[in-house]
């Protein structure tokens, strides 16, 4: 979790906030409210429909695959 949040940061992730005890990391990416858990749930909040997920979920593996 930890090297999560510090390649978010890296990015530049828009308003980062982690919590290592909680295991989750919240950011923003073009408007869109994204969590990430510990146990690799992912919620994107003010998504349309599930193509703009699916784009959404491949960016987000793009900024952070070496986190894991």
């Amino acid at each position: 979790m930890e090297k999560l949040c510090d390649i978010l940061r890296e990015t530049g992730a828009n308003e980062l906030k982690c919590s290592l005890n909680l295991g989750v990391a919240r950011f923003e990416l073009e408007g869109k409210s994204v969590m990430l858990y510990k146990s690799g749930r992912v919620d994107i909040r003010r998504i349309r429909n599930t193509d703009e997920a699916r784009i959404f979920l491949e960016k987000i593996f793009l900024m952070v695959r070496d986190a894991f």
